[in-house]
């Protein structure tokens, strides 16, 4: 039985009651000061607690997916998986593909099976080495017979809030319902948080390439989509909206549209350019989005620039700079800068995006 099977929990709470009552019940029998006794009894409440204290800590983990299985608590877990229509399979040899490992939590066996599948995944960046938890979201069409030779579309979704998102902008629920009524085509959804403020660090943490190579990569050798830039997009908030644009400015092959919203599009703030390389003034302007548009040839992206909470001004001097063949739309988004709080607007972005993006037959 899974370490995060919901009937392996409920046994174990089924447990922990019993050890409770039979501790109530039979510790008046063994009362006394003999050696017997006092051994039964510390047994009946050494006992009966760490079947409680088991139970809650499964439940804990059930609901927040720290491990996701036996062996990946235990440590032995060294294998390398998959996900191919819902089965784990053994994946190409490591030098190969980054890999993409399934794991199970609350939230992915909440969504409704007629909103589709969340899968709750852990990515391992073999270029970038990052590691990073995420979730996968499959509309209902990808497991139809209708669908089963497209590779469809992708929409990375860049929050700190995932959970947020999930749960408050309930993403899953209104995609399935734009699909259902045909204004947005099916679209897989791969949620995440930034890594590393999407910069390639001089010798240190390489967070660009982690969503510009590792991640498409491991997603469409894992799932049936789209596995080139035309069925790719991204949307983003707050450090998740610079990264979308620079993964559409930057990374075109992988990325063709974005949707972002940022309080800056300049280069990011901190320890980033390396030192020991003198804080590379070079590699400051290749990470400043605002200077690689006034200095180098635009490329072909779409780019929505939205507007939400602080943005505006960073959204104007970004959208000043467009030129042919890139492109910039325009929306102000009503509500805060962190993407939860777009219920209003959230349909419209996902439709702007799915105009942009073809999926592969």
């Amino acid at each position: 039985m899974g370490l995060t099977d919901g009937p392996f929990a409920v046994l174990l709470g089924v447990l922990g009651l019993v050890a409770f009552t039979a501790c109530v019940v039979l510790l008046p029998r063994v009362a006394g000061r003999g050696p017997r006794q006092v051994a039964a009894r510390a047994g009946l409440v050494v006992g009966a607690q760490s079947i409680v204290v088991f139970a809650v800590l499964v439940a804990v983990n059930s609901s927040f997916g720290f491990f996701g299985s036996w062996a990946d608590l235990l440590g032995t877990d060294k294998s390398r998986v998959r996900v191919v229509g819902g089965a784990a399979v053994a994946a190409p040899p490591a030098a190969a593909q980054p890999s993409l490992r399934p794991t199970s939590d609350a939230l992915s066996r909440a969504l409704s099976p007629k909103d589709g599948r969340l899968d709750a995944v852990v990515f391992h960046g073999l270029r970038s080495g990052v590691t990073a938890t995420g979730y996968v979201y499959l509309p209902p069409q990808y497991t139809r017979r209708a669908y089963r030779h497209r590779r469809l579309p992708v929409v990375l979704v860049l929050t700190a809030d995932v959970r947020g998102t999930l749960t408050r902008l309930r993403l899953p629920a209104v995609a399935a319902g734009q699909i259902a009524g045909g204004a947005v085509q099916p679209t897989v959804y791969v949620l995440m948080s930034p890594v590393g403020a999407c910069v390639d660090v001089p010798g240190g943490q390489q967070a660009n390439t982690f969503f510009a190579e590792d991640v498409p990569m491991a997603v469409a050798t894992s799932y049936r989509v789209a596995q080139d830039g035309p069925g790719w997009g991204v949307i983003g908030d707050a450090s998740g909206g610079y990264c979308a644009a620079k993964l559409a400015l930057r990374d075109g092959d992988r990325f063709t549209a974005a949707a972002s919203a940022a309080s800056s599009y300049g280069a990011p703030p901190g320890d980033l350019y390396g030192d020991r390389y003198g804080r590379s003034t070079a590699i400051q302007h290749e990470n400043d989005l605002l200077w690689t548009l006034g200095h180098r040839p635009p490329p072909p992206a779409h780019l929505l620039v939205l507007t939400a909470g602080g943005t505006g001004e960073a959204a104007r001097r970004l959208t000043a700079l467009v030129r042919p063949p890139t492109s910039a739309d325009s929306l102000t988004v009503h509500g805060g800068g962190a993407l939860p709080t777009w219920q209003r607007d959230l349909p419209a972005v996902l439709r702007w995006l799915s105009g942009r993006l073809s999926p592969e037959n």
